[in-house]
């Protein structure tokens, strides 16, 4: 852990659409603080991987089970960054989980999300995602990516557009002055 942030509790959400950049600014917001990434696309694919693939069906109650594991995860430690595409039931229940945390909320062009998220199909994406089962769910992805909204955790907002990259130390910065 760096020695600046030694002392510092840092419980960070990531949340967007798909393909708005949330894997990134959670790997860079844990690696510049220290804290633990807790990634329900990571742990989906272990589960995945060890479960086995099936229909969407099955994906989504992978997908379930991985975000039951991020949420048992996250209470064991004091600093830990969240990152996820919560939605359905799962939402609402971030939305408790994590209430009072701060929430950086990823968005770019919505053009730009669907073609990002047409990317990874090319990517060797793993086979547990429903979009690999499925990709008609990406037919007019860019209008479903515009309507996603922050969870609103009651505590810090941090919105950031990752349309033209990061800014890592402003990022960083407002994360940290909350």
């Amino acid at each position: 852990m760096p020695t600046e942030w030694e002392n510092f509790a840092l419980r960070v959400v990531v949340s967007g659409a798909p393909g708005t950049g949330k894997s990134t600014v959670a790997e860079l917001l844990a690696d510049r603080f220290g804290a633990p990434l807790l990634s329900l696309d990571v742990i989906k694919e272990a589960l995945g991987d060890t479960l086995g693939a099936g229909d969407e069906a099955w994906s989504n109650r992978v997908g379930d089970a991985a975000a039951e594991v991020v949420f048992r995860l996250a209470r064991l430690y004091p600093s830990a960054v969240v990152e996820g595409w919560w939605r359905r039931e799962r939402r609402d229940r971030a939305i408790r989980e994590f209430a009072g945390w701060t929430e950086v909320f990823c968005r770019c062009r919505p053009d730009l999300a669907e073609q990002r998220a047409r990317a990874r199909l090319t990517e060797d994406r793993h086979p547990i995602h429903r979009d690999v089962m499925n990709p008609s769910l990406l037919d007019d992805y860019a209008s479903f990516a515009a309507t996603v909204s922050p969870l609103h955790l009651g505590g810090p907002l941090v919105e950031v557009d990752t349309t033209d990259g990061i800014d890592a130390d402003a990022l960083v910065a407002r994360v940290r002055d909350g």
